[in-house]
C-alpha cells in the first residue's frame, strides 16, 4: 500500500513510498519492480522475513521492531558511492533521533556504544543501459536485550535499548531520507572529495588498528586505518605502505574483534 512519510522534507527521495505489512526482502521487492518505479521510490516494512546483508549474510526484521527500507536510485551513474553516503546519512539521522552519538564502522555498519544498530546493502541492476541502484537499510528500533541474546547476536542492539527512545518506522525512514538526499545531490555535483572529511569524522574505523579478512575469514593484512579514499575504499597503512581496501572483497575487524572499533 502507498502513502506519504510524515516529516519528509526530501524533494525526491521517498515522495513515492510503499509500506509493506510483510515482505521477504525490501531490496528484492524494488529490484523486481525498479524498471517501472520512479527515481527516489521507497518501500519499507516492519516485518522482513528473508532479508540479506553484505557478503550474503541473512537479516530478518521482527514484526514492528525494526525498520527495513529500500530506496530506488535511477540511473545507476555514481552509485558506487551510494553505500558510504547511506552510512553517513544513517549515522546522522540516528544521532539526531536518538540523542546519542552513532558512528560508522567502515564501510556502512552503524554502531552506538560499540554495538551494531544498523546495516546497509546497496545493489545495482542493469535491465537497460541506464540501470538503477537499490539501497537497503535495516535499523534495529525496539528489540530487547533478551531478543538479541536469543537470536545469537550479543553484540547487536536496538535504538530503544541504547537511548530509551521508541522510534516509529515512518519517522526513522523520513529523517534518514532527509539526511541522504542532500548528500547525494552534493555527490552528483561535486564528487566524493568534499564529503570525505565528513564521512571520516563519523567513521569509528579511521585511526584504529584493524585486521582485514578475506571472505573465508582468513587474514589478508593487519594495519592502521588512516582514511577513506575518494572512491570510498578504506586506506590501511601496513608495513610502511598504504593499501586501499575494497568493501566488496573483504571484512574489516578491530584487533580485538568486530566491535572494538
Amino acid at each position: 500500500m502507498s502513502g506519504g512519510l510524515r516529516g519528509l522534507t526530501a524533494r525526491t527521495f521517498g515522495r513515492t513510498s510503499l509500506y509493506l505489512p510483510e515482505v521477504d526482502s525490501t531490496n528484492r521487492y524494488l529490484k523486481e519492480r525498479g524498471a517501472d518505479l520512479p527515481n527516489g521510490a521507497v518501500c519499507y516494512t516492519g516485518r522482513q522475513i528473508a532479508g540479506r546483508g553484505r557478503l550474503g549474510r541473512g537479516w530478518t526484521a521482527p514484526d514492528g521492531e525494526a525498520l527495513a527500507l529500500s530506496l530506488l536510485v535511477k540511473p545507476a551513474t555514481h552509485t558506487a558511492l551510494l553505500a558510504p553516503l547511506c552510512g553517513l546519512a544513517a549515522a546522522k539521522a540516528l544521532s539526531a533521533l536518538g540523542g546519542r552519538d552513532f558512528s560508522i564502522k567502515w564501510p556502512n555498519d552503524i554502531l552506538c556504544s560499540g554495538r551494531k544498530v544498523c546495516g546497509i546493502l546497496c545493489e545495482t541492476c542493469w535491465p537497460d543501459a541506464e540501470g538503477f541502484a537499490v539501497a537497503g537499510v535495516g535499523v534495529n528500533l525496539r528489540q530487547t536485550e533478551g531478543w538479541f541474546q536469543q537470536a545469537g547476536l550479543p553484540h547487536a542492539a536496538s535504538v530503544a535499548m541504547l537511548t530509551g527512545r521508541i522510534l516509529s518506522l515512518e519517522e526513522t525512514a523520513a529523517v534518514f531520507l532527509n539526511e541522504l538526499e542532500p548528500l547525494w545531490e552534493r555527490l552528483q555535483r561535486d564528487g566524493f572529495a568534499p564529503l570525505r572529511a565528513e564521512y571520516e569524522t563519523h567513521c569509528a574505523t579511521v585511526g584504529r588498528e584493524v585486521r582485514v579478512l578475506n571472505p573465508d575469514g582468513t587474514l589478508r593484512m593487519e594495519g592502521r586505518a588512516v582514511g577513506v579514499a575518494e572512491d570510498g575504499n578504506l586506506i590501511v597503512s601496513t608495513g610502511g605502505t598504504r593499501v586501499r581496501v575494497n568493501a566488496g572483497e573483504v571484512s574489516v575487524r578491530g584487533i580485538a574483534g568486530y566491535f572494538d572499533v
